[in-house]
C-alpha cells in the first residue's frame, strides 16, 4: 500500500499535483482522470503503474510518437482516455480498469454483470468478459469504474493457421448466440471489441499499453501461436447493448454509431432498425474485411471477393455473403450462422487447417517458417484444432435450439416489416427449420 496521504485531497492541493503531474508529462492530460483517483484506487486495491506516482521522472523526454518509446514506459499511453491498465493488489493479477458515464452509456453496467453473474459466468459459451469489481467514482456521482481482466485484441498476432482462426470465429459465434439467446444485442461488433486472453499467448507477459513489446517496454514481446495455447476470445464494450422482451414484438432501435457507417439499413434512410440482424451484419463484414482479403487496407472498397482475398479462408465466402444480405430479414440468425459455419469446416482436411490463417509477413521466409513451423506440429502431434471442439457438428448442433416462427420475427424482421404470424399449425411446421 502506498504511503502518500492523505487519501483524499484538498481540491487546490490535487490542482497543485496535477499541475505537477502535466510537468512530469506534458503529453498526457488524458491521464489526469486516472493520476486524480491513484489514491481512491490503491484503497479499493489497485494499483496504478510507478509513472502514476509522484516523484517518478521517465528516463526519456516524450516524443511525439511517445507510444513507442522503447526503454521508458512514462512514454506509454493508451489511446482512449476512459482505460486505464492496474494491477490488483492482494494476488497481483492484472486488470483493465475503464470509467463508464452513467448519463451516456445507462445500460452498459447492468448488462456487464448480468454476463458475470455466478449462473451465467460458469456458461461455457458466455464469451463475455467478466466483471472483476465495480467502484463508484469518489469525485463525479455520474461515473462508475469497472475492473475487467487485461485482455489484448483478437487479431494480434496474426493467426498461424486456418484453424486458428475456425477456432476463433467459433467462439465469437457461440458468444453472440449466448447474448442474443438472452435477448441482448451487443449493437458494436466491431474489430476493436473482440479480445482474447493472453496469458498463456505471451507466457513472459507484455507491455500493457504495447503488448508487441515486453512489460519492460524495452524490446518484442515472447509470444507463441494459437496453435500451441488456444486463447479464449471475449466479447467487451456493452455501452450500446441493448436487452428487449420478446413479448413486445421486434425491437426497433436507431442504428447505433458503432455500425452504421456501413450498415444498408442506415443507408435505406429510415434510421431505425433490428438491432439481431445488425449484429449478423456487423459480424459478416468483419469477416469479409479483415479475413477474406489478404489487403484489409487495399483502396478497392467492394466488400466481395476480389483479387485481393485470402485463398486458404474462401469457404467462409458464401457465409459470409448471407450475413451481409442487404434485407435484414434474409440473413441467417446467429444459431443459422452457427450450422452453416460448421457445415462450411466440416470439410477441411488437417492440412487445410494448417494453411496460413492470414496473408504472411516476410515474403518467401515467413511462408517457409510457417511451413516448418505446421511439420513440427505434426511431427510433435500438435493437433490444427483444440480437442475439445472435436466433432464440431456435435458441439454445434448442442448449442443450437428449434426458432419458432414467432421468435423468429423477433430476431430478423423490423416491426415495419412484420407480417401477421397466424396458426399454431404454421408455427409447428417451421419451428424444425429455423434455429437460434
Amino acid at each position: 500500500m502506498s504511503s502518500e496521504k492523505p487519501q483524499h485531497l484538498p481540491l487546490a492541493a490535487e490542482k497543485a499535483l496535477k499541475l505537477l503531474f502535466f510537468n512530469q508529462h506534458p503529453h498526457s492530460p488524458k491521464e489526469a482522470f486516472w493520476f486524480q483517483r491513484r489514491l481512491f484506487l490503491e484503497t479499493a486495491g489497485y494499483r496504478l503503474r510507478p509513472k502514476f506516482h509522484l516523484g517518478f521522472v521517465g528516463s526519456k523526454a516524450p516524443s511525439i510518437d511517445s507510444r513507442h518509446n522503447l526503454g521508458d514506459d512514462h512514454a506509454a499511453q493508451h489511446p482512449l482516455k476512459h482505460i486505464m491498465d492496474a494491477d490488483r493488489i492482494h494476488d497481483g493479477q492484472q486488470v483493465m480498469l475503464k470509467w463508464v458515464s452513467k448519463t451516456t452509456h445507462p445500460y452498459e453496467v447492468d448488462i456487464a454483470t448480468l454476463f458475470s453473474t455466478p449462473e451465467k459466468a460458469k456458461h461455457p459459451r458466455n464469451h463475455c468478459i467478466p466483471i472483476l469489481d465495480i467502484l463508484q467514482d469518489p469525485h463525479d456521482e455520474d461515473k462508475q469504474i469497472i475492473v475487467m481482466p487485461r485482455l489484448i485484441r483478437f487479431d494480434e498476432p496474426i493467426f498461424d493457421t486456418v484453424g486458428e482462426v475456425v477456432d476463433c470465429f467459433r467462439q465469437i459465434f457461440e458468444g453472440v448466440q449466448f447474448m442474443h439467446e438472452n435477448h441482448i444485442a451487443h449493437r458494436d461488433l466491431s474489430l476493436l471489441n473482440i479480445m482474447q486472453d493472453p496469458s498463456r499467448l505471451y507466457p513472459r507477459g507484455f507491455h500493457p499499453v504495447n503488448y508487441c513489446l515486453d512489460p519492460a517496454h524495452e524490446g518484442p514481446a515472447y509470444c507463441i501461436t494459437r496453435t500451441r495455447c488456444w486463447p479464449r476470445y471475449y466479447l467487451i464494450d456493452f455501452g450500446l447493448s441493448r436487452q428487449y422482451d420478446p413479448a413486445q414484438g421486434p425491437p426497433l432501435e436507431p442504428v447505433a454509431s458503432g455500425t452504421h457507417s456501413y450498415l444498408p439499413e442506415y443507408a435505406s434512410g429510415t434510421g431505425a432498425c433490428n438491432p439481431f440482424p445488425a449484429d449478423i451484419y456487423a459480424l459478416g463484414i468483419l469477416l469479409k474485411r479483415h479475413f477474406l482479403r489478404s489487403d484489409p487496407s487495399s483502396s478497392n472498397t467492394s466488400f466481395g471477393v476480389d483479387k485481393h482475398a485470402h485463398g486458404p479462408l474462401q469457404f467462409l465466402a458464401p457465409l459470409a455473403e448471407t450475413m451481409t444480405a442487404k434485407n435484414p430479414a434474409s440473413r441467417p440468425t446467429i444459431g443459422e450462422v452457427i450450422l452453416r459455419f460448421e457445415q462450411a469446416c466440416a470439410s477441411l482436411t488437417a492440412w487445410q487447417l494448417r494453411r496460413p490463417g492470414q496473408a504472411l509477413d516476410g515474403g518467401w521466409r515467413g511462408w517457409v517458417d510457417q511451413k516448418a513451423r505446421q511439420i513440427h506440429n505434426v511431427v510433435n502431434g500438435v493437433p490444427p484444432l483444440p480437442l475439445h471442439s472435436y466433432p464440431m457438428s456435435v458441439a454445434a448442433q448442442s448449442s443450437v435450439k428449434p426458432l419458432s416462427v414467432r421468435a423468429r420475427v423477433f430476431y430478423t424482421r423490423t416491426p415495419s416489416e412484420q407480417g401477421p404470424v397466424s396458426g399454431l399449425a404454421k408455427e409447428k411446421r417451421s419451428s424444425s427449420s429455423h434455429c437460434l
